[in-house]
């Protein structure tokens, strides 16, 4: 209940005894030094205590009335917060379960004055990808498929509507929507770059030689990526559970 409510209901249960009460006795007194009949106090008395016992009879008709919008309102938000919390739990989980290959190209001078292109890579899951390395020295990361969930299957949650705001905000900043349109060609890349690829597409998935640019400054991966678990983690901690393995 607000405040103004319980004001006004304060006011008003005030006002109901108070006045009668003020009414009822300048009926039966008309100056301060009239004597008191007893009997006439006896009936004011009678008056006074009907008049409480009204009111709080009305009191405990409005205090049920609220307890029992307060016990529907409390079974759907125990609900709510449930599915909520299993929604966040299986969110945890995907990205957890998410496992990403990253290939790490670096572009080196021999001794000889000739250029080489290096390739390192990496199979790890998604936060040790994304946290576990500096990307900061790279020109560009890329992603290998025409559909960022492939990469990313964990983004299909962040149009969830029970999905808690904090934490959607920081999935869309991973979220791109490719096209084909914008797929980089292998002649236009930086001499030094990052591909990302899923190794659960599908070998025939011809797609999946597509590059499209998902960081134009990689240290920004790395920074959203703290983002999201960050805000998982805070979200937990707030609803009560303090030892989350992520």
């Amino acid at each position: 209940m607000k405040i103004k409510q319980i004001i006004l209901i304060t006011i008003v249960i005030l006002s109901g005894i108070i006045i009668p009460t003020v009414l009822y006795f300048n009926s039966f007194y008309t100056k301060i030094e009239d004597s008191i009949d007893s009997q006439k106090l006896s009936e004011f008395a009678t008056f006074q205590s009907f008049l409480i016992s009204l009111w709080g009879l009305v009191l405990n008709i409005i205090l049920v009335v609220i307890a029992y919008k307060a016990f529907k309102n409390f079974d759907v938000k125990k609900q709510f917060h449930n599915k909520q919390l299993e929604l966040v739990s299986d969110l945890a989980t995907d990205i957890s379960s998410t496992i990403l290959s990253n290939m790490l190209y670096e572009t080196k001078i021999d001794p000889h004055g000739k250029e080489h292109l290096i390739a390192t890579g990496f199979t790890l899951s998604f936060f040790e990808i994304s946290i576990g390395f500096n990307y900061s020295k790279f020109e560009s990361i890329y992603v290998a498929s025409n559909n960022i969930e492939n990469c990313f299957p964990f983004l299909k949650h962040r149009k969830n509507p029970l999905l808690p705001k904090s934490i959607a905000k920081e999935l869309n900043k991973l979220y791109r929507p490719l096209q084909y349109s914008f797929a980089v060609e292998k002649d236009k890349m930086p001499k030094n770059y990052v591909k990302l690829y899923s190794r659960n597409i599908d070998e025939d998935d011809y797609s999946k030689t597509w590059l499209y640019e998902l960081y134009k400054s990689p240290s920004h991966f790395n920074t959203d990526s703290l983002a999201i678990r960050k805000s998982i983690i805070d979200w937990f901690k707030e609803y009560g559970a303090e030892d989350i393995n992520i």
